[in-house]
């Protein structure tokens, strides 16, 4: 058979992730583009930016500032294909996410970096690959602000969140909120993209592996319902995460909000890692900050 035959007839398989089959039914993560929307606890907080670098990927830099922040939500995720599954079948679109995140930089441009993920879901973690999120399951938990329980009537009131991995606790955060906390506009901090860093290690040695980076603009993005407390927050230590590496932080915010937004394929190809020029030659990240793929 002709190299350039192999395949032609093959049944073809569907799925936006794995795993794929004929009728992808059986896909982790249902078609794009997802409606997105979070009821979040964050905290805002300065790291030493040289151990902010140590969960960066090569090309983005951490700011002078060491400006990062953590959220920990109740997420609710509606497939634009299918959405009446958010009703038919709640377990496939609520789940709760920690995020642990920095703002940063490549070249001029300002931005966000999501450097650790942790899911309850693994239709959730099922992303990660895609968008290039580095997501692990875990035990995510956040108070539940239900202002009907007598205990949240009057008086100052404090909501907390919790991740927890193989019986280690990683992450302790919690914001104390005045009896009418103060509302906020918009929520501090830098605008900007989202950049994404995809890596797929490659099971031969005649492929290279794929690691790219990639710059997202999220759609339709409305933030809500902004309220400011005092924050505080803890990392903890485990064998597999690298949380403490960031020493003691300053926390310089606490925050609850309501945000929502579509995550579609729209996100931008910045910069290929393994991509080699005419001349054979790979880039150099420390002498160019490419806006697309080297040529």
């Amino acid at each position: 058979m002709n190299v350039s035959d192999h395949g032609k007839g093959m049944k073809p398989w569907r799925g936006q992730s794995w795993p794929r089959t004929m009728t992808g039914r059986s896909a982790l993560v249902e078609p794009l583009p997802h409606h997105i929307s979070c009821d979040s606890l964050h905290v805002s907080f300065k790291a030493d930016p040289q151990k902010i670098a140590n969960l960066l990927p090569p090309g983005l830099e951490p700011l002078e500032s060491g400006e990062g922040w953590v959220m920990i939500a109740e997420m609710a995720k509606v497939s634009v294909e299918d959405p009446d599954n958010g009703w038919k079948a709640p377990a496939r679109s609520s789940y709760n996410e920690c995020v642990l995140g920095f703002y940063c930089r490549f070249g001029d441009r300002l931005g966000r970096y999501s450097a650790l993920v942790w899911v309850d879901r693994d239709w959730s973690m099922g992303m990660g690959p895609i968008f290039g999120w580095s997501k692990r399951l875990a035990e995510v938990d956040r108070t539940r602000h239900q202002r009907a329980n007598p205990h949240f009537a009057g008086g100052p009131y404090v909501l907390g969140g919790t991740v927890s991995r193989y019986g280690n606790t990683i992450v302790e955060m919690a914001i104390r909120f005045d009896e009418e906390p103060k509302s906020l506009e918009r929520l501090p901090g830098h605008g900007g993209s989202t950049f994404l860093y995809r890596y797929v290690a490659s099971p031969s040695p005649d492929v290279d592996d794929l690691e790219q980076l990639f710059e997202l603009q999220l759609d339709n993005v409305v933030t809500r319902n902004i309220r400011e407390g005092a924050g505080s927050l803890h990392f903890g230590k485990a064998p597999d995460e690298e949380l403490a590496e960031l020493g003691e932080v300053t926390v310089t915010g606490g925050y609850a909000y309501e945000r929502g937004w579509t995550t579609g394929r729209n996100a931008r190809l910045i910069y290929d890692y393994h991509a080699s020029s005419p001349s054979g030659e790979k880039p150099d990240l420390n002498s160019t900050h490419a806006t697309s793929k080297p040529q």
